[in-house]
């Protein structure tokens, strides 16, 4: 960002040289990249990052320093005299996503021409060619406040109504400069009755150019949404200082200033008539944080000691707003072009940066309180060390992913993936909708270079379109679940035991079909890319909420292996940790343990070949009670010729012992037989002998 030293005292008197305002800068945030020129004309390239759109305009910057400086901030206040009869435009919004806000004034009459010199002598000093009056002037406003704007020459305009929309997939438009560009449906257009003339916060169309014949003037100021002006300028590989501006999100206060700002210097400079009223469509979008500070935070964060109104000062200064009457804590507005401040600790960082970060002593002890490490960074590491710990590795693989490693879909969503464009990487034009694809990859990768088998892990997030999970609007469009996945050597068995060990790991055992505590659900099911009748969803049971998938896991099918050229079996397993968190926060019960001795029976049951042991567990824990402490899964064994083709063996290992007291070998037998009645009645189970 240039910004001009002779600019900047339109609004706050400045009488330090340009290298001291600099350093002024550079010490509250504004990275300095070079000063050119001296005296009043000397001009500050500033680095401004990208939470600090504000300051992609003199106002902005010049906001800065009169808070720095501790001096009076003078912005004009544009009230330009409306003589003209309603223009009779209107204004549509198709697609508020795209738009939240759109407006438009005209001005008939004007006489297009060379700008006057000290407008041309601002924009060149900043690296901009003079156009005429009428372009020089929203390029003037714009680099003023950092509010687009765009003039449309009314009479190329076909019809009386302007409409903000998405693009037709390939629908044709020829831009400010000339060229031609083929658009997509994720790319906002201003269109007229024939078609676009504009490309959305990005750049406008040749047809509707100012020129020399210009007599009316269409003046634009919007609200566009950042993601489709980010698509448009990436996709099109045509960013513009509109385009940048949009992305980051200008000040939605600006968008009625900037117009009558520009109005008014039209009128000077170009003359004419401005019609009366606005043509507008759509609210504008300007959430503003309500902040509460504590009296003594920022000094016990700071470790200096600044007076309290001193700063009320500054972050009046800065455009905060204190709430009245006081309260305590005091509790502060965010302006609405500072939506990056949303948290206490944000008001004390604006504080202490215009405070000067070298009044804060070196040797200075500050206040320290014990950080308490949030949920989703607990279960994060309780993960990655219980999953480290059964031998695997973990892996750190891309979010982008081509079209083959989505072709098996996901478990967490119907919608088709998130496209990037252009492609981040060659190839790969998608953002993953799960980790299992990538982590075979890499696998893949490491048996192709003869390093061996991986069994590898990653802890990551995917990104799903549209309402997956069920989010509401307020949300977002996107939702990035955070997810576990694992591959390994092996087969289900092995997918299944390093999910049990991880959800042991969290206390959450097998569900046992009552409503008292947390527990999942193994439930067969078909998913990509697993093997047919190999592979189950994870299914979590917890009081007081639905049911709900929180996991997969299976062997991955012969066509996967093949496609990636993958030699022995493989088994795979995703969890979303995002929903297990709550597991981190439950009491811990301690029991003591049993004096007795445990008294172990093996039973074998003969079921159906569909019945699932998540099943059979479930009625053996029911049936076992308080005696049971234990069952556990030894074989699966199926003999067509002694079973049936039908049936199946399912050995058991029961483990009994009382809580308190001793158990008999009668009391064992009658235990096990409740168990075994209960089988066959839930799912017809029988006793081979």
């Amino acid at each position: 960002m240039l910004v001009s030293r002779a600019w900047l005292s339109d609004y706050v008197r400045l009488d330090e040289p340009a290298a001291a305002l600099a350093e002024r800068l550079l010490m509250a945030g504004l990275n300095l990249e070079a000063l050119h020129g001296s005296g009043d004309d000397a001009v500050i390239e500033l680095e401004v990052t990208s939470n600090r759109p504000d300051c992609l305009g003199h106002v902005g910057v010049a906001r800065e320093l009169a808070v720095l400086l501790d001096r009076p901030l003078h912005l004009p206040d544009p009230r330009p005299a409306e003589t003209g009869p309603p223009s009779g435009l209107t204004v549509a919004i198709d697609d508020a996503t795209l738009c939240p806000c759109y407006t438009a004034r005209v001005i008939r009459g004007v006489r297009v021409g060379p700008s006057p010199d000290w407008l041309e002598a601002r924009l060149r000093a900043i690296g901009v060619e003079p156009v005429n009056n009428v372009v020089d002037v929203t390029n003037y406003v714009l680099f003023e406040c950092g509010q687009p704007l765009h003039a449309f020459d009314l009479r190329a305009l076909h019809g009386s109504r302007i409409t903000v929309r998405r693009a037709r997939d390939g629908e044709a438009f020829t831009a400010l400069n000339h060229r031609d560009y083929r658009l997509t449906a994720a790319m906002g257009v201003i269109a007229d009755e024939r078609g676009p003339v504009a490309l959305a916060g990005v750049m406008g169309g040749l047809g509707t150019e100012i020129g020399p014949a210009t007599v009316d003037v269409l003046l634009e100021s919007a609200q566009f949404a950042p993601l489709a002006v980010r698509a448009a300028a990436r996709g099109l590989v045509l960013s513009s200082p509109s385009s940048y501006r949009f992305e980051r999100g200008p000040d939605p206060a600006a968008v009625d200033w900037a117009s009558r700002r520009a109005c008014a210097l039209i009128l000077e400079l170009a003359g004419g008539v401005l019609a009366a009223g606005v043509a507008t469509a759509g609210t504008l979008h300007a959430p503003q944080a309500t902040i509460p500070l504590r009296a003594g935070r920022a000094a016990e964060v700071l470790g200096i000691e600044i007076d309290q109104q001193r700063q009320r000062r500054i972050l009046g200064g800065l455009g905060f707003v204190e709430a009245a009457p006081p309260s305590s804590p005091a509790r502060w507005r965010a302006p609405s072009w500072r939506r990056d401040c949303t948290r206490e600790i944000d008001l004390v960082e604006e504080i202490g940066r215009i405070e000067g970060y070298a009044a804060i002593p070196d040797s200075m002890p500050l206040a320290t309180r014990p950080v308490e490490v949030a949920p989703r960074t607990r279960i994060v590491r309780v993960a990655t060390d219980c999953l480290a710990a059964i031998g695997l590795c973990e892996a750190l693989t891309r979010s982008v992913v081509p079209a083959a490693a989505e072709e098996a879909g996901s478990p967490w969503t119907t919608s088709p993936p998130l496209m990037i464009t252009p492609a981040l990487v060659r190839g790969a034009d998608r953002l993953r909708r799960s980790l299992v694809p990538s982590l075979l990859e890499a696998r893949a990768g490491n048996e192709a270079v003869s390093a061996g088998p991986a069994d590898l892990f990653e802890v990551a997030h995917a990104y799903l379109a549209g309402d997956a999970g069920g989010r509401s609007a307020e949300e977002g469009p996107v939702d990035e679940p955070l997810l576990v996945a694992l591959v390994r050597g092996g087969d289900f068995a092995a997918a299944k035991g390093a999910v049990e060990t991880l959800l042991r790991r969290l206390r959450i055992g097998p569900w046992d079909g009552t409503a008292g505590h947390a527990g999942v659900e193994w439930r067969p099911a078909d998913l990509g890319p697993f093997t047919a009748g190999r592979a189950a969803e994870i299914v979590l049971h917890r009081p007081g909420h639905p049911a709900e998938r929180i996991g997969v896991a299976g062997e991955v099918a012969a066509s996967e292996r093949t496609r990636l050229s993958l030699s022995a079996p493989v088994a795979a397993a995703e969890v979303r940790l995002d929903r297990l968190e709550f597991a981190l926060g439950e009491e811990v019960v301690l029991v003591p343990t049993s004096d007795s001795p445990v008294v172990l029976r093996d039973v074998n049951l003969v079921v159906g070949r569909a019945v699932p042991w998540g099943m059979v567990c479930r009625l053996i824990t029911a049936a076992g009670g308080a005696l049971l402490e234990r069952c556990e899964l030894v074989q699966v064994w199926e003999d067509a010729e002694r079973l049936g083709t039908d049936r199946k063996s399912f050995v058991v290992s029961l483990a009994l012992r009382p809580r308190s007291g001793s158990i008999s070998g009668d009391e064992a037998n009658t235990a096990v037989g409740r168990i075994v009645e209960a089988c066959a009645a839930g799912v017809g189970a029988e006793l081979r002998r």
